[in-house]
């Protein structure tokens, strides 16, 4: 009895846990899913009843199937975005296809067919390519879509997908972004408000948007960004709609993001690569140049204030991606499960490292508090923190006497990210998808790229004495 539990309890977990992949999957994709309708007629524009039209993924063979109602009508819903060719057959009539049919997430596609008496000495097939991209003529929306090739195609020097959203109409930098400035030390503001978030949408404030990947809330609600980045290589669509979206998007009333990743193909596919970054390859600012000529105490010569040379900079980004079909063992020919033209993998791996460091540039107080303890002055002239001095040196001080504080600290910031799926065509209509995302960050340059608050400096001066403890040990 044993034996049989413990050989029907992990099947019984692994449907369960199908169903709830399965189910949590149809929830959240049907909103980006491709809908193909049309009407099937004949030469006197008369329905054609009983008609099959098959919906065909190019880069995977898949096949969807409908037929025609009596009015000739079809509708093939929840397909995967990609590049489609549909065939329209009827006995007695010419088959009529129509090939290289892209479509994007969230489309409604009408594709209507005429189908004209089939020659009875052969059988008679009507091909038509389709040149441009499907219009959806079912809904108006406001926005864009930035598609897999223009995503290869385009420099993004952050690796962060969601930077692409910036070459859309209508978008742009929140109001109180310091994007441009986290290399200029002692800049002021230099560091954002906690609700900055990513991009304004139409003029809309960043936490009125939506952000998601394959449909799935992607938000941190806390910051107005995203939760997870993930690889710029596992991305196939990035869809932005500003405004005038249908209500079962939810949620947003700024604008509404969503981030595609890639499936497998019937090819195996795969890319190893490495970017590098380097601090000798970088100019530094204007800003930077502007404040080096500035003597510090003690009085230096022109152009040999450290603090604003070229910031300290190197960043390693290794990773890969690999798809294909699933073949079980390895290796055509000899495998147990060939996946082609039915189950589908993709997998994709990015690794940053980046070096970086951080000026803490700031005040503090020459007095002292046993309740709250600071680090003394690096040097500079004492000033009186209010703008009559005398509040400083009556015999009941309302004020205190502040003098510089300067100090740099590295600040680095190392990320894990991981994206996998697993498509998989069930039965005839119905298919399913794993998906799997796993990220890890340790980012200390996103706390501040420099900063003028006291909290900070605190931070600093204890990671600066831990980091001594560590070298004297």
């Amino acid at each position: 009895m044993k034996i049989i539990t413990g050989r029907i309890a992990p099947a019984i977990l692994l449907v369960f846990f199908a169903m709830v992949a399965f189910t949590a999957t149809g929830f959240s994709q049907d909103l980006d899913d491709v809908t193909v309708s049309g009407r099937v007629v004949d030469s006197n524009n008369a329905p054609v009843v009983g008609a099959s039209v098959t919906a065909t993924l190019v880069t995977t063979n898949v096949e969807r199937t409908v037929v025609t109602d009596e009015d000739g009508r079809y509708r093939i819903i929840e397909l995967q975005p990609g590049l489609y060719k549909i065939r329209a057959a009827q006995t007695g009539f010419g088959t009529k296809e129509t090939t290289n049919l892209a479509t994007i997430a969230g489309q409604n596609v009408q594709l209507d067919f005429s189908l004209a008496p089939g020659d009875v000495r052969a059988e008679q097939t009507v091909t038509i390519e389709a040149d441009t991209t499907a219009v959806d003529v079912t809904r108006t929306v406001v926005g864009g879509t930035i598609t897999e090739r223009e995503i290869d195609e385009l420099p993004v020097n952050s690796r962060n997908p969601l930077d692409l959203v910036l070459t859309l109409g209508g978008t742009s930098e929140e109001a109180l972004s310091v994007r441009d400035l986290a290399e200029d030390r002692n800049q002021n503001p230099n560091t954002p408000p906690l609700e900055q978030g990513n991009f304004s949408l139409s003029g809309g404030a960043s936490y009125s948007n939506n952000i998601t990947i394959d449909g799935l809330d992607n938000n941190d609600d806390r910051s107005s960004l995203d939760r997870f980045q993930p690889p710029i290589d596992a991305i196939a669509e990035v869809q932005v709609i500003t405004n005038q979206f249908s209500s079962e998007y939810g949620r947003a009333s700024g604008g509404r993001i969503n981030l595609r990743t890639r499936a497998g193909t019937n090819k195996f596919r795969g890319r190893a690569f490495m970017y590098f970054r380097d601090d000798n390859l970088n100019a530094n600012s204007w800003y930077n140049n502007n404040r080096k000529n500035m003597p510090i105490p003690p009085a230096r010569p022109p152009d040999t204030n450290p603090l604003f040379n070229r910031p300290a900079l190197t960043e390693y980004n290794p990773g890969f991606t690999l798809s294909g079909p699933v073949i079980i063992p390895f290796g055509e020919g000899r495998s147990v499960y060939n996946g082609k033209n039915r189950t589908f993998f993709s997998v994709a791996y990015e690794y940053g490292n980046l070096l970086d460091s951080t000026l803490i540039d700031t005040y503090v107080p020459l007095g002292s508090n046993p309740r709250f303890t600071l680090p003394v002055s690096t040097g500079g002239t004492p000033t009186c923190d209010q703008a009559a001095i005398i509040a400083c040196t009556s015999a009941v001080p309302t004020a205190a006497f502040v003098a510089p504080y300067n100090f740099q600290i590295d600040t680095p910031s190392l990320r894990h990210a991981l994206v996998a799926r697993v498509d998989h065509k069930l039965t005839r209509n119905n298919d399913f998808t794993i998906g799997f995302q796993y990220g890890t960050r340790n980012d200390q340059r996103s706390r501040f790229p420099t900063t003028t608050r006291l909290d900070e400096v605190r931070w600093s001066n204890y990671s600066a004495q831990k980091t001594l403890c560590k070298m004297r040990g």
